[in-house]
């Protein structure tokens, strides 16, 4: 019998490349895990993305200085540390007593101490601290002014009530009104005695005071050319000198 003729097949093994192998170009020579960047995609050549990685190496540089006197941003849920780090940042002193604060060679001690802790405390920088202490100064200067400014007022149309009712009786009767209050009151100056207190109510005493002594007959001291012994007594020494002799009602 005749042997049976096999025909072996032709197995091509030429390889074709793929379309995604032919596309690659330059990349062709990158690692795997770059080869297929969607961002160098988009380079057609080296000499494309060096020229671009160039200019951005210089935006960076740019950028970097511009982050480096940034200042850090304080998160949220920020720990004490996260806090003292951002105040710091802000330009804080490292500590309280580092403040140097204009006029405190003449503050209390204290008061120095407590204000300089709440200025650290809240963050202050130097100049803030000290801009806080002449703008709190200055305002207090100001109320003390326009308070005194006030009671000058007060004071002086006061006095002007009690001179247009006194006349020209003023000056003696104020003079008389102090002796009796040193002599029988508070044992001390008129005037001391509203040191301390409001000057306004001064002429109010002052005119109850005289107005008592009229009703009890103590202003019944002479107004005019009295004399004892050659010389004419003044007003409010006449007044005085009826309570040593009194001219009814005094015993």
């Amino acid at each position: 019998m005749p042997e049976a003729t096999v025909e072996t097949p032709v197995v091509n093994t030429t390889v074709t490349p793929t379309p995604e192998t032919t596309s690659l170009g330059w990349r062709a020579g990158l690692p795997d895990d770059l080869k297929q960047n969607t961002d160098l995609a988009n380079y057609k050549t080296v000499g494309d993305f060096t020229k671009d990685a160039l200019s951005w190496k210089g935006k960076v540089s740019e950028l970097e200085g511009k982050l480096g006197d940034s200042i850090p941003k304080l998160p949220d849920d920020a720990t004490d540390e996260d806090r003292n780090t951002y105040l710091d940042a802000l330009g804080r002193p490292t500590t309280a007593a580092d403040y140097k604060l204009d006029g405190e060679d003449k503050s209390d001690p204290k008061s120095l101490e407590t204000w300089k802790g709440r200025f650290h405390r809240y963050g202050l920088t130097q100049d803030q601290a000290n801009g806080i202490v002449k703008e709190y100064g200055a305002d207090i200067n100001k109320l003390v002014d326009d308070f005194k400014a006030k009671t000058q007022q007060e004071i002086t149309a006061s006095e002007q009530l009690l001179r247009g009712k006194w006349g020209d009786k003023f000056d003696a009767n104020t003079e008389l009104s102090k002796r009796l209050w040193q002599t029988y009151g508070k044992k001390e100056e008129f005037d001391k005695s509203f040191s301390g207190m409001n000057e306004v109510n001064k002429f109010t005493v002052m005119e109850m005071i005289f107005d008592f002594a009229s009703k009890t007959g103590e202003d019944t001291s002479p107004q005019g050319g009295h004399s004892t012994g050659g010389g004419t007594i003044k007003p409010e020494d006449a007044w005085m000198n009826m309570y040593k002799n009194p001219v009814g009602g005094r015993k």
